[in-house]
C-alpha cells in the first residue's frame, strides 16, 4: 500500500511539473502588456570571456521559426513588421546579463546593449537554464517609449552551431 501511495505521489508530482509552462511572463511596451509564451535557449561563444560559453535566452510572444531564432537581424525585422515581440538576453557563466535586445513594433530603435537594469535570477544546471529575468522597474528607449518585462522560465539549452 505504501509503495502504491508513493508511486501515486510521484506520478502526481511529475504531472504537475510537466503542466508548468516553460515560460510565464509579460513584456510591457507603452503601457500595453504582451504575454511572453515561448522560450528558446542556446550556447554561444563568451561575449567577454572566449574561454567560457554564454547562454542566449529568447523569450517571445509566439513561436519563432528555427531559422530565425539565432538571427538577430531576422528577429528585429519580424518585430518591426509587427510579427513578433521578444526579449533576447545573453547571460554569462556567472549569471549576469551581458547583452539584451527588446523587440516590438513601437521601437524605431530597439533597446539593446548592456545594462545592470536587466537582471537574471536563476541558474544553469547541466543542459538547462531556469529562473527569472526582469528589468529593475520601467525603462525608457531612445525613442522615449517606456518598457519593462518580467518572466520566469525553464529551458533546455541547445548546443552552439
Amino acid at each position: 500500500m505504501q509503495k502504491t501511495l508513493a508511486l501515486l505521489a510521484l506520478t502526481l508530482w511529475a504531472v504537475a511539473a510537466l503542466a508548468q509552462p516553460p515560460v510565464a511572463g509579460t513584456l510591457t511596451v507603452a503601457g500595453k502588456p504582451i504575454p511572453l509564451t515561448q522560450v528558446y535557449a542556446w550556447r554561444t561563444d563568451g561575449f567577454f570571456d572566449k574561454k567560457k560559453d554564454d547562454t542566449v535566452v529568447l523569450l517571445a510572444d509566439r513561436p519563432v521559426a528555427a531559422a530565425d531564432q539565432r538571427d538577430p537581424f531576422a528577429l528585429r525585422r519580424l518585430a518591426a513588421e509587427g510579427k513578433l515581440c521578444f526579449v533576447r538576453e545573453i547571460i554569462n557563466a556567472d549569471g549576469q546579463i551581458v547583452s539584451f535586445t527588446i523587440g516590438h513594433r513601437a521601437f524605431r530603435i530597439p533597446p539593446s546593449g548592456g545594462s545592470t537594469e536587466h537582471v537574471f535570477e536563476g541558474r544553469h544546471e547541466g543542459q538547462t537554464i531556469s529562473g527569472k529575468v526582469h528589468t529593475r522597474g520601467v525603462q525608457e528607449s531612445f525613442d522615449d517609449i517606456k518598457y519593462e518585462y518580467v518572466a520566469t522560465f525553464h529551458a533546455t539549452v541547445q548546443p552552439k552551431k
